[in-house]
């Protein structure tokens, strides 16, 4: 037994490089990957072309883009805004990079979504480049890094990262992250220039975190490529080497959970510390079953009802036993122990351990932390691939089917997915159709109606998700938004009493929702609009004013005309 335990040894996967050892020295890149890199472009972009017919969405691409003031203007003074911290967070986030994209497509193409989209593939097509050579200088395997491109490029999980155009800055901060990392391996290699490496991968960690705060656990993967490579970890010089990258790491980290916090998304009190392990482990282990078989997937998965995740102990078993296993693998390779530490760092800070927004999981955040997934699987595929032994070649035609069905399925399954973004009305179908008890989708169809004008069967989906959330504050705003305008039809077919009716019901919502969120400035400013309807001038002009107050831009016209109706 011994000896053939050796024998194992001597065929791991993929030698890690000795310390000495260059690692930017790699097998050429010749011809023929040339050929399949661009291969790979090419099928990338096909089965994303239905994203370039997709609209801007009224889930967050309203806020970020549409409704978005501060962006509709591209000057020193609105670029000043956006870096600066109270002025560029947009609901809840801070990533001005980000949001001067949006202010540079908007000064060219207004609000043609044509244009945001195609700017979101080309993003992720030189992501999909830059996971190849980053992936090739870890691995100096061009099969390994093609491999896992491939599985980066067509992954049905990046959809969302790519046809949502909200989600620009999951594709803006893996660009700058995966530079850093290539500027990393560089500095860490025999390179004659390996401080200005290091200064690079500094830089290009500020843009990442400017781009999107998730960025910060990028500072703690920087220690497994060390590991990775053989370096000492417990070192002085590596240490310090580290330090700007923390410091970094925990500024954007701060400003990211102040910026939650200002809309409320970290919700702190509502879950116990046991719910929160629980549910890091039900993502944890549900992102990696998704890696493999992604199906049901879905633009918001919504947190358990309290007191029916008491079997989510499974999944702690189960990421427990895989622990154990990946533990094991170090006989044999590093290569497992840092693809799976890469996925759980860059997963980390969204396992729910602190709950941050209203999902339990996203699809968005596997984008760049599949990539140690993929490593490993790449690794998988070669060592099979490679391996000689009879039983494996026996088999080796099966295994080449089910793989080639396997990238099948990705490619329609990317391309089905991308269409599902089409619009605010096709995700929440979809998301409800998958997940009947999503309460976030009764409101986010409700709203989709509202924008159609379809203000009738916008109130059957608001009614359900007010029923299944009493103090749910976006339904009665939208439920607002709904029987203020039904107030209209009926007002010019001459029903001026229904009219009212409707009206005051309106503010009622509006009223609920304010109740429940004393600082939802646009709560205020409607309901005055529904005051001022009716024609009640001093109510209208009090909500005017706390509108106001609380950031809003308010008509100074408007104001007047209501303080002359007082004196009448």
């Amino acid at each position: 037994m011994p000896k053939a335990k050796q024998q194992i040894k001597k065929k791991s996967i993929s030698p890690v490089a000795k310390p000495k050892q260059t690692i930017v020295q790699q097998n050429s890149l010749n011809i023929k990957w040339v050929v399949a890199l661009l291969s790979l472009i090419v099928i990338t972009y096909i089965v994303y072309t239905p994203a370039l017919k997709n609209s801007l969405t009224g889930w967050d691409d309203k806020n970020y883009i549409i409704e978005n003031k501060l962006i509709h203007k591209l000057n020193a003074d609105v670029i000043s805004k956006l870096f600066s911290v109270k002025e560029g967070s947009i609901m809840g986030n801070y990533h001005p990079i980000t949001m001067l994209s949006y202010a540079m497509e908007y000064d060219y193409a207004k609000l043609n979504p044509k244009v945001y989209h195609t700017t979101n593939i080309v993003l992720h097509l030189i992501n999909v480049l830059l996971v190849f050579l980053f992936i090739r200088m870890l691995s100096r395997k061009n099969p390994i890094a093609f491999i896992t491109a491939l599985l980066f490029a067509i992954h049905p999980m990046h959809v969302e990262s790519v046809a949502w155009v909200a989600e620009r800055k999951d594709l803006l901060y893996v660009l700058f992250e995966l530079c850093a990392l290539i500027a990393y391996l560089h500095y860490i290699g025999d390179t004659k220039k390996r401080k200005v490496f290091y200064l690079f991968s500094i830089l290009l960690f500020v843009a990442s975190v400017l781009s999107k705060a998730m960025a910060v656990s990028m500072a703690v993967i920087l220690p497994i490529i060390d590991y990775y490579y053989g370096r000492k970890i417990i070192n002085t010089k590596v240490i310090l080497e580290k330090v700007p990258f923390f410091i970094i790491s925990i500024i954007f980290g701060l400003i990211a959970v102040e910026a939650q916090k200002s809309i409320k998304a970290i919700n702190i009190i509502d879950y116990s510390f046991y719910d929160r392990i629980l549910f890091a482990a039900f993502g944890f282990i549900t992102y990696i079953w998704k890696s493999i078989i992604p199906i049901n997937l879905s633009c918001f998965y919504d947190y358990p009802v309290k007191g029916t995740y008491s079997w989510y102990i499974v999944y702690v078993i189960i990421s427990i036993a895989l622990g154990f296993i990946v533990y094991k693998s170090l006989k044999y390779s590093k290569i497992v122990l840092f693809g799976m530490l890469f996925f759980l760092f860059s997963v980390l800070l969204i396992l729910q351990i602190i709950p941050v927004g209203g999902a339990i999981i996203a699809d968005r955040y596997t984008y760049v932390a599949y990539i140690g997934l993929f490593f490993i699987f790449a690794h998988g595929i070669m060592y099979i691939w490679e391996n000689k032994s009879k039983n494996i070649q026996t088999i080796k035609p099966l295994i080449g089917i089910v793989l080639s069905i396997f990238i099948i399925f990705m490619l329609v399954s990317t391309y089905n997915r991308t269409k599902v973004w089409k619009d605010t009305l096709s995700i929440w179908n979809d998301a409800l159709e998958k997940y009947p008890s999503t309460i976030k989708g009764y409101n986010g169809r409700g709203d989709a109606y509202n924008e159609l004008k379809q203000y009738e069967l916008a109130l059957k989906d608001l009614d359900k998700a007010i029923e299944m959330k009493q103090d749910y504050t976006d339904a009665y705003y939208n439920r607002g938004i709904s029987y203020y305008f039904i107030g209209q039809q009926a007002q010019s077919s001459g029903n001026n009493e229904l009219a009212i009716k409707y009206y005051y019901q309106a503010i009622h919502d509006n009223s609920m929702a304010i109740k429940f969120n004393p600082e939802l400035a646009i709560a205020y400013y409607n309901r005055s609009g529904n005051y001022y309807t009716i024609g009640k001038a001093d109510s209208a002009l009090t909500d005017a004013l706390k509108a106001q107050s609380l950031g809003m831009e308010v008509d100074s016209l408007y104001i007047k005309t209501l303080r002359r109706q007082i004196k009448k």
